[in-house]
C-alpha cells in the first residue's frame, strides 16, 4: 500500500506539465502521465474502488485523478484520461464522485475551470496536444 501511495503521489506533477508545462518538457510529461495512470488502472483490476467495494483510503489518495484530473483536462485542452485507453480507471472515476460524501464536498467544476484558466491559461498543452 506504501508503495502504491508514493507512486500515484507522482501523478500530480507529471498531470500538471503535461497540462501546462513548457513545450520542451511537454512530450516527457505526456509519456509520464500515460504510464502513472495504467500502473493505477492496472492496480483496480477487476475491483470497484482500490480496496474493494467501498471507499477506503486509497480511493480518498487518488481523489487526484477522481475529479481533479478531469477538471485539469477541461482548463487546459489536454486529453489524458480517455475511456479507451483506461476503462477500469474512468469507471473508478465515475464510482467515486458519484458517493455522496464526496460529492456533497467537492469544490464546483466550473469555478475550478475558470480559476485554472486565469491563473495558467489554457496552456501549452492545447497547442501540442497528442491524444493518447
Amino acid at each position: 500500500m506504501w508503495i502504491w501511495s508514493q507512486k500515484e503521489g507522482y501523478c500530480l506533477p507529471a498531470i500538471f506539465k503535461a497540462c501546462w508545462g513548457e513545450e520542451k518538457e511537454h512530450e516527457k510529461a505526456l509519456e509520464e502521465a500515460t504510464e502513472l495512470l495504467q500502473f493505477l488502472e492496472n492496480e483496480l483490476k477487476e475491483k470497484r474502488y482500490f480496496g474493494g467495494e467501498t471507499v477506503g483510503l486509497l480511493d480518498i489518495a487518488a481523489n487526484i485523478i477522481g475529479y481533479w484530473l478531469g477538471v485539469f483536462e477541461e482548463a487546459s485542452g489536454t486529453e489524458l484520461l480517455t475511456r479507451e485507453k483506461f476503462p477500469k480507471l474512468c469507471n473508478w472515476a465515475n464510482e467515486f464522485v458519484s458517493v455522496s460524501a464526496i460529492k456533497e464536498n467537492l469544490p464546483p467544476r466550473e469555478k475550478l475551470i475558470a480559476y485554472l484558466r486565469n491563473r495558467f491559461g489554457v496552456g501549452t498543452a492545447s497547442k501540442y496536444t497528442r491524444h493518447l
